[in-house]
């Protein structure tokens, strides 16, 4: 019998009123709430819950140009991700440890989510740029990205259930001219990185409703 999993979550109380790219300077506080206050919860129940979110350690790619590195999602039942590009790599926490922190945790999740989706094991951790928050949907709001950045020149999809390798665009690397006039093929997470971090001029960000924290 297969043993149900479990993931990290922590109180939806914390991120209350912000809907967004949070900048990692400016989330310590709600870092250190965090670190104080995380559970172990199974997944079908964390996914119903109303009180308590998914923590998913991510990371976008850059190349030494500069370049971000776009991945195509498979189609899934999801329809705002389904097929659509995206930036994002990363993954529920869902290893279970305990007596350690959450800045641990979400480190070593990341870096397992690297290797196994895109072949990348990094020499030092990627850097933390932010927290997006997405509020658009009470779906949407039951996950919260912890954005990592990291530089590599090229990635090998390893994951046939997120990202398909049909598509030409998987593994392109992208200016920031080409992602603005695109942001709408991509995935939620990665349109609010593409107005709120990678294209911050000459961009006007999408009008956001916050809806459910």
């Amino acid at each position: 019998m297969k043993r149900k999993k479990k993931v990290l979550v922590f109180p939806r109380s914390i991120f209350q009123n912000v809907f967004s790219l949070l900048r990692w300077d400016d989330a310590q506080d709600q870092i250190g709430k965090i670190e104080g206050s995380f559970a172990w919860h199974f997944r079908p129940d964390a996914e119903m819950s109303e009180d308590w979110v998914q923590a998913i350690p991510c990371a976008i790619i850059r190349d030494s140009d500069g370049k971000f590195c776009v991945l195509r999602r498979v189609k899934n039942e999801r329809g705002d991700l389904s097929g659509k590009l995206s930036l994002i790599i990363g993954g529920h926490i869902d290893d279970e440890t305990a007596d350690v922190s959450f800045r641990d945790v979400m480190q070593t999740a990341l870096m397992r989510e690297l290797e196994e989706e895109v072949g990348i094991f990094p020499l030092v951790n990627p850097r933390p740029i932010g927290i997006v928050i997405d509020e658009s949907s009470k779906n949407a709001s039951r996950h919260v990205a912890f954005i990592h950045e990291m530089t590599a020149e090229e990635i090998t999809p390893m994951a046939p259930e997120e990202f398909t390798n049909r598509s030409t665009l998987t593994g392109k690397f992208m200016g920031e001219d080409e992602l603005a006039r695109r942001r709408h093929d991509f995935d939620p997470w990665s349109r609010i990185l593409i107005e709120d971090y990678v294209c911050t001029e000459g961009v006007k960000p999408t009008v956001r409703q916050p809806s459910f924290f």
